[in-house]
């Protein structure tokens, strides 16, 4: 007689891992499957509990997203990985001070073909998608940014890594989904396109108020320009980096009251009229040229954190991973 179809044990250990991935994740997020398949099998929708005087609460959508490329296995065993220090890759290839190392730290080992790492690669880095590994015998997901891990580690390290058929990719233990740290991260990620467009408003409205230094209308314009950003909603809801709440809070006083203090005002009442309305002046520039810097610190910095870099393993790990 002849068989019938058959179901192998990786579609167990997949589904399986579909499942724990699930179970890790907050149970108000929403999970689609991403169909058809070409690299990408999920996208996660981050929500948020809003205030409620009802009984059970309720959540609605941040409008934030992510892709996900889950991989499961039955079981698998992670490695130290020796992190030496390097320099600012977005300035010049990966150089690594192999007398200066910044730490070790546990990670997975996986290997991804060219054709999976290529398409990512050719999305850019505005929607992140991360790798995920579900170890069913430890009972977690772990995971990495592949979009920064291509741009942070591959190129640098391999301008032509596309010359081999895959290339092993290192999963950080410590970036677990479930835990605070996963937590944290995911949020972040899921935050960047909507980060991303107010950096190019940032950047316009700075070189525009540039323009308009000697118009006696440059305030009109400043305000106008608060007023436009005012409204994201990202600025008391991005906690894991501080300066974002910073210049946040900085808009808010400036529409409010009209006055930024980022400078100290003991001395004013020895200050004339025309030093005080010029510090004024300074300051609400000062306000614009600082927004318009996140966007450099972002790529300096922020696209290391979670990664197995040198950088990441201060800025992302600080205590797990002192540093001398």
């Amino acid at each position: 007689m002849s068989e019938s179809k058959k179901r192998s044990e990786q579609h167990l250990i997949d589904q399986a891992g579909q499942q724990l991935l699930r179970s890790k994740l907050p149970a108000h997020w929403v999970l689609r499957d991403y169909r058809p398949d070409y690299g990408l099998d999920y996208s996660l929708e981050v929500f948020k509990e809003t205030d409620t005087v009802a009984r059970f609460p309720t959540y609605e959508t941040l409008g934030e997203h992510l892709f996900i490329q889950l991989k499961s296995v039955a079981s698998a065993r992670t490695l130290p990985l020796t992190v030496y220090e390097r320099g600012n890759v977005e300035k010049a290839p990966e150089r690594l001070v192999k007398d200066k190392i910044a730490g070790t730290i546990e990670t997975y080992r996986f290997s991804l073909e060219r054709a999976e790492l290529v398409t990512v690669e050719r999305m850019g880095v505005g929607v992140p998608v991360l790798l995920v590994i579900a170890d069913l015998e430890a009972q977690r997901c772990c995971f990495v940014c592949l979009n920064d891990y291509i741009d942070k580690i591959l190129i640098p390290r391999n301008p032509d890594y596309q010359a081999k058929a895959s290339r092993t990719i290192h999963l950080p233990a410590i970036n677990e989904i479930g835990s605070m740290i996963g937590q944290t991260a995911l949020r972040w990620y899921a935050k960047r396109p909507k980060l991303f467009s107010a950096f190019q408003r940032f950047v316009y409205q700075e070189n525009e108020l540039k323009w308009s230094a000697d118009s006696p209308n440059w305030e009109e314009l400043a305000i106008y320009f608060a007023r436009r950003i005012q409204t994201y909603d990202f600025w008391k809801d991005t906690e894991m980096w501080i300066p974002v709440r910073w210049w946040g809070d900085a808009i808010t006083r400036y529409l409010e009251t009209g006055d930024l203090k980022l400078l100290d005002r003991t001395n004013d009442a020895q200050k004339s009229e025309e030093e005080i309305t010029a510090r004024h002046k300074w300051e609400v520039y000062e306000l614009w040229r600082q927004l318009a810097l996140l966007p450099r610190t972002y790529e300096d910095v922020c696209r290391e954190w979670f990664l197995p870099t040198s950088l990441a393993l201060i800025a992302s790990y600080p205590e797990s991973f002192p540093t001398k």
